[in-house]
């Protein structure tokens, strides 16, 4: 497809609703979704159900379901099933493009609809197998009810969401993002981290006259410039990193909206030493978001308005209190709220700042927002921090050692609401520790000492792969770590437990990780071996990293993260640990039946899950005890007893 979006040939004939591509497939949390029912109602379905769709790929652990298969059970079965144009459309991309390119597809499905021929970011051309679903993808933009604007707006928020990025920056967010930065009609407003663009379109929907934005995936500046044609609105995009590779240097914003790369070390903090952004103090390493907020300052008009959605970290870290510091007392700090954060603590907040007309001292006020279940709460809250989970502070109390921004620190929570939850919180906590009885497996010792010997004639990691049973896959040695568009699973992140947190860039050979990959460190010990999972998929292999990917009918993944566990143990105990003469791929794997080995890899997730839920009751368990004695000690709790004090 050329830049001026000519339809490619589709070659065939159409199948179902929409033409071409691969068939849609879900996995067992899409399937709940689409189905309105939590995760284990359909597990459940699974064993009651002799007639319930079988997985057509994925793994034991991660089985993908077709989705027409899926669709049609559920109306035999009086189940619902709510899956719009864009639904079904999204999943047949996943079922087609490589995960990491599906940006890219959407770039050229956006040059598609909006016959872009202007001048901007370029990507490489599409793949052959993709001209289909880019027509099917036009056929779905004809036939929906929002018209090519709104199905393309859906499947850049399913973009974003895939990704992990911007995941807080839904619908509501984001119009919250652009009504505290008072944004209307004529005005200039910029987004030099755009992703997919959800910011600047809320921008466009309160009048927003000059749109300019930038990324560092040139496929994502065409997905955002597109995003906004369809909307009706010019968009100037560059490609690039902006705090390197500024696209907009040369102009001035009425107002900055950013939602920046979240823990990204690699910002440029040695070669941009000296930068003239930097009137608040040079970032620290560590602090690449600090570095994001001073950039948006440089760009926006004196007295204009910038909202970046930051870490909730950045608000405490001890590393950045120099610089927020200078932020408080050069009077551009004005609001930090916590964002709505569902069941659990907020893990990112709104920082609200404005450019400084004249050199001068603080601002009156600092406004922080805690424990909204809302984002137009925390518009409330900027309008008036008078509301409930506001609190106005001056910032001279704010200059001590720490510079402590957190919001729950300065939002003084009312002693009588807080003790009102204590009765539920106590509630969930014994329903908690009631679930974990069950939760840890029954294991035994084996009767016959011969069964737990190492079984010397099994076959090799190296003799399986000879065998099909399993695929060895490791990154290429130039794999770039740290910097780029791609998600990059790290040795960090296998060791932490944790999503892919690095970057990288397409590299040729480059290894995408699959739910159901077995991934552990190359050698040495500990392996960390993990089974990848959602989080996971679609995330490049980092360096000093092995990909086991097997055959899940033959090799269950789980049983053999297990074995390569076990004889990384095994090794440290004999003494080769602490080297890298461990090598997994000599790492012997008794052939065990399936059902045994599904049986053990059940057993190993359980141990994992019970290690997890007895973390999280440790923090329940601190949070009713400190609640507790606040309420003892206010007098707004009372303990039960014969005789009530008075």
């Amino acid at each position: 497809m050329s830049a001026t979006g000519a339809a490619p040939d589709t070659g065939g004939t159409t199948t179902g609703p929409l033409t071409g591509g691969g068939e849609a497939v879900l996995g067992a949390a899409d399937i709940a979704r689409l189905s309105g029912v939590r995760r284990p109602a359909v597990s459940n379905w699974r064993r009651r159900y002799s007639d319930f769709p079988r997985p057509m790929s994925g793994s034991s652990a991660n089985p993908m379901f077709s989705m027409a298969e899926v669709e049609q059970w559920c109306l035999r079965n009086g189940k619902p099933f709510r899956a719009d144009p864009a639904e079904r459309l999204w999943q047949r991309i996943r079922a087609t493009v490589d995960g990491v390119r599906t940006a890219e597809f959407l770039a050229h499905a956006g040059l598609l609809l909006t016959r872009y021929d202007g001048v901007g970011p370029r990507v490489p051309g599409p793949d052959a197998h993709w001209a289909k679903l880019l027509c099917a993808t036009v056929e779905a933009a004809e036939a929906d009810p929002d018209g090519a604007g709104g199905l393309y707006a859906r499947l850049c928020d399913r973009l974003a969401s895939a990704q992990g990025r911007s995941a807080a920056v839904d619908a509501a967010t984001a119009a919250a993002v652009a009504e505290i930065a008072g944004i209307g009609p004529g005005m200039r407003v910029l987004d030099p981290a755009c992703g997919s663009g959800p910011l600047l379109r809320a921008a466009a929907e309160r009048g927003a006259e000059v749109l300019w934005a930038q990324d560092l995936d040139p496929a994502l500046t065409v997905v955002c410039r597109s995003r906004l044609l369809l909307a009706g609105t010019a968009c100037e995009a560059a490609a690039g990193d902006a705090l390197r590779e500024d696209g907009f240097a040369d102009r001035e914003a009425d107002a900055v909206l950013c939602d920046p790369p979240f823990r990204d070390r690699d910002w440029g903090h040695d070669e941009l030493e000296g930068d003239g952004r930097w009137s608040y103090g040079h970032p620290p390493r560590g602090e690449g978001e600090l570095a994001w907020v001073q950039h948006c300052l440089a760009r926006v008009r004196r007295g204009g308005t910038v909202v970046v959605r930051m870490p909730a970290a950045a608000a405490g870290r001890a590393s950045g209190r120099r610089v927020r510091a200078a932020l408080l007392a050069g009077g551009a700090l004005r609001m930090v709220a916590e964002l709505p954060g569902g069941d659990g603590p907020s893990t990112a907040h709104l920082w609200v700042l404005r450019r400084p007309r004249n050199q001068g001292g603080a601002a009156d006020r600092i406004v922080f927002v805690h424990g909204v279940k809302a984002p137009d709460q925390i518009v409330h809250a900027w309008m008036d921090p008078a509301v409930g989970g506001a609190a106005a502070v001056a910032p001279a109390e704010l200059m001590d050692a720490a510079v402590d921004l957190r919001p729950a620190v300065h939002v003084a929570p009312r002693a009588r609401d807080r003790a009102e939850g204590y009765p539920a919180l106590r509630a969930e906590l014994v329903a908690a520790l009631t679930a974990l009885a069950d939760l840890p497996p029954e294991l035994h010792a084996p009767s016959d000492a011969a069964e737990a010997e190492p079984d010397s004639s099994a076959p090799t990691i190296t003799e399986l792969a000879a065998s099909g049973i399993v695929e060895i896959h490791q990154a290429p040695l130039g794999t770039p770590a740290g910097h780029g568009p791609l998600p990059l699973l790290t040795h960090r992140d296998l060791r932490d437990r944790r999503p892919p947190g690095g970057r990288t860039r397409n590299v040729p050979g480059g290894v995408v990780v699959r739910p159901g990959d077995v991934v552990a460190a190359s050698g040495g010990h500990p392996l960390h071996p993990r089974v990848a999972g959602t989080d996971d998929a679609g995330a490049v292999l980092g360096p000093r990293l092995v990909l086991i990917r097997t055959d899940p009918d033959r090799l269950d993944p789980g049983y053999l993260a297990g074995v390569l566990e076990g004889a990384a143990a095994s090794a440290e105990r004999t003494g080769a640990s602490g080297t890298l003469r461990f090598d997994l791929r000599r790492t012997r794997v008794p052939m065990i039946t399936p059902e045994l080995q599904r049986a053990r890899a059940a057993a190993r997730r359980r141990l994992d899950a019970t290690e997890d839920r007895v973390a999280a009751l440790a923090d329940l368990g601190r949070r009713l005890a400190e609640l507790g004695r606040l309420g003892l000690s206010t007098g707004t709790l009372l303990p039960r007893t014969t005789e009530e004090a008075p």
